[in-house]
């Protein structure tokens, strides 16, 4: 059971190497690096066997330096392999000093494998041997991190750690036993433990470098998880070491010191655990040391589209929350660029009183604005910062928590600035904090814009509705006008005809209705859509065409059946208003159209699916091209200030609501044919009725 135990080490080192070889072999991408990784691979996992049997199946220690020097020389490959673009090993290993170092090791391992069969040498010049590749080891890691690029070092830097902690050991093994001439058990064991923490670095520089291959993704959150878990068991045993010498110094009192020690560290460690600046400051120390980019930018905007989507804030509030969140800053404002002054419209945490926040605006907002420029205030201050821009900073603010400036600007509309507090996701701001703030800068500016624009355009949107109420309002007004300029004209002739008299009333009768309809409407500053009522469709036509004889040439109502029924007996449910002004327009529009001697005929005609009213005269005509593009556009008129433009367009509509259909059919000198269709039975229910 002991040896099992002791041996663990080799036993997780294999399965460590395995699991890293199987992780290679999930992208296809080659290079020597990763042919180089799956040798290391390899000579591990042989390693790791030789040195677990060891002692469990008593091969002796030959075996075990033959693995370890096979490995050691992938090792070595791989380190000076790093150093160069090539991707063959003769134009990697090019200088004399590593061709020299490389034949030192093959020898040595040849050594190995003829002492695995013949004692030729002493065991003792063997660990002098492994030294010796432990110190080219150390010397290889040292000049891969030393010649590599300061800028590049972040991607070796794991692989240079994991290597150096693996040689630095193995110097200090076999130093101890040369001088020892012995090989201390637990120290020799430790190895595999070292093998262990030594892969997972190994295989984070596989995923920094791009050339090596490897796409293995590692979430910061498991990361970041995986060290609180980590500085929790480190924290525990040491805690216990610690409680254990208590116990043992104590004598009497051990057992109540250990408690009262035990009680106060779990005290201090949930402390610990419970603090916000320990956990944020954790998170800042594996951005830094274990990834590529200090942020994961696929979880970034995905927080931010859903900040953006929440609908229960104001989408200031939601723009200053999506640019604060990624940095955690503590406080924050947004300012939007109102009549060429800088209005705060959100803020996060701030006092209420915004003075200095106003002054810092009135002096950094513009400059950062026309030059997009973000503005460090304490660098600024310092003069650290160059900008292309002077500020005297003697006028700025001292009274204030803000360290930054961000520009908020959209190409063609909204225009603001961010004043941010320092952020806590980091202890300075580098090219990728600022191009971070940028990016998202710019989504928000567009998502502003847009949120701009939808506000003008439902303004708009309520002026053309009234604007719209207003032209029909005024085109039942003219029809008023109309029929009232009507009976003065005629009173000259017919002043003393009963009858005249009689539809003179009426007609005024009817104006009252329509302008009390006119006022009612101008008071709720609305279009009220009037209740429906059963309309008969031929007494509509034969009022319409009797108030229309009044002018020339005189509408005439023809009607007939193609079934059994008669077209006399259908009624329509709909505004019984706005039905007799659309046929009274339609007819009004043939009688303009043709000249006193001319002729304009009503039609009626029941058909199977839709009774049809067809308007017909002999006038001047329309081109299809007017039929096409004018005639139904709204304020479109061909009658001067003597029209609206909205007559057709309104029987269009109405028409269509009711769910039927127009169509003209027209020719230049001949004359023009509007065919009215509306549905016997439509989806719902039967519009015309007996």
């Amino acid at each position: 059971m002991n040896i099992l135990v002791s041996n663990l080490g080799f036993a997780f080192s294999g399965i460590g190497f395995v699991f890293l070889f199987l992780l290679l072999l999930t992208t296809k991408k080659q290079s020597l690096q990763k042919k180089l990784l799956y040798l290391i691979c390899f000579f591990g996992v042989v390693w790791s066997l030789t040195s677990y049997s060891q002692f469990t199946a008593q091969w002796g220690i030959a075996p075990v330096l033959l693995a370890e020097s096979c490995l050691n020389i992938a090792l070595f490959l791989l380190l000076t392999s790093s150093l160069s673009n090539h991707q063959t090993l003769n134009k990697t290993i090019t200088s004399s000093i590593q061709r020299g170092l490389l034949a030192a090791l093959l020898i040595m391992a040849s050594l190995a494998a003829i002492r695995m069969f013949s004692p030729i040498l002493n065991l003792k010049l063997f660990l002098l041997f492994h030294l010796g590749q432990a110190i080219i080891g150390l010397w290889a890691t040292e000049q891969l991190y030393r010649r590599t690029h300061r800028s590049e070092t972040w991607a070796i830097k794991p692989l240079c750690l994991g290597l150096g902690v693996f040689f630095a050991y193995h110097f200090a093994l076999y130093s101890d036993a040369l001088l020892t001439s012995s090989i201390e058990r637990g120290f020799w064991v430790g190895r595999g433990w070292i093998a262990v923490l030594a892969i997972p670095l190994i295989l984070l520089t596989a995923r920094r470098v791009s050339n090596w291959g490897s796409r293995v993704y590692v979430s910061r959150e498991v990361i970041y998880h995986s060290t609180l878990l980590l500085v929790a068991g480190g924290y525990l045993l040491i805690m216990a070491i610690a409680g254990y010498y208590l116990k043992i110094q104590g004598q009497a009192w051990g057992s109540l010191a250990q408690s009262l020690f035990f009680a106060l560290s779990g005290i201090v460690f949930a402390s610990l655990f419970l603090s916000e600046s320990f956990r944020n400051n954790l998170k800042v120390f594996i951005t830094k040391h274990f990834f590529a980019n200090k942020y994961e930018y696929r979880v970034e905007w995905m927080k931010v589209a859903e900040l953006l989507d929440n609908q229960d804030n104001s989408p200031y509030d939601s723009a200053l929350q999506a640019m604060v969140r990624p940095f955690g800053c503590e406080q924050a404002l947004l300012a939007i660029q109102e009549n060429n002054k800088f209005k705060i419209k959100a803020d996060y945490q701030t006092a209420d009183n915004h003075s200095e926040a106003q002054q810092l605006l009135s002096h950094l907002a513009n400059p950062a604005v026309e030059h997009q420029w973000i503005i460090d205030i304490p660098q600024l201050k310092s003069g650290g910062e160059k900008t292309p821009f002077e500020i005297n900073t003697l006028e700025l603010p001292t009274n204030h928590p803000f360290y930054y400036v961000v520009p908020l600007t959209c190409s063609t509309g909204v225009k603001g600035v961010y004043l941010l507090s320092r952020p806590t996701s980091t202890d300075r701001l580098n090219w990728e904090d600022r191009d971070l703030m940028r990016a998202i800068s710019m989504q928000l500016s567009v998502y502003l814009n847009v949120y701009h624009t939808n506000q003008k355009l439902a303004e708009s949107r309520q002026f053309d509705t009234f604007n719209r109420m207003s032209a029909f309002l005024v085109h039942d007004l003219k029809n008023v006008v109309a029929q009232l300029q009507l009976i003065n004209k005629n009173a000259v002739k017919h002043r003393h005809n009963p009858e005249f008299v009689d539809d003179a009333f009426e007609t005024v009768e009817s104006a009252v209705g329509r302008l009390n309809k006119v006022l009612h409407q101008l008071n709720n500053k609305r279009l009220e859509k009037q209740p429906t009522q059963s309309v008969n469709i031929i007494d509509t036509l034969q009022t319409v065409c009797e108030h229309r004889a009044v002018s020339l040439p005189k509408p005439t109502l023809q009607f007939n059946s193609t079934s059994n029924e008669s077209v006399t007996y259908y009624h329509l449910s709909a505004d019984a208003d706005r039905l007799r002004n659309i046929f009274g327009h339609l007819i009004q529009n043939a009688q303009d159209a043709t000249p006193q001697e001319g002729v304009v005929t009503v039609k009626a005609e029941l058909k199977p699916d839709y009774f049809v009213i067809a308007i017909e005269d002999n006038g001047t005509g329309m081109s299809q091209d007017f039929i096409e593009s004018r005639l139904f556009k709204p304020f479109d008129t061909t009658k001067g200030n003597a029209g609206m433009g909205i007559g057709a367009y309104d029987a269009k509509q109405f028409i269509e609501d009711l769910g039927g259909y127009i169509e003209v059919d027209s020719t230049l000198g001949k004359g023009t044919r509007f065919q009215v269709y509306l549905p016997v039975i439509n989806e719902n229910q039967t519009v015309i009725e007996k």
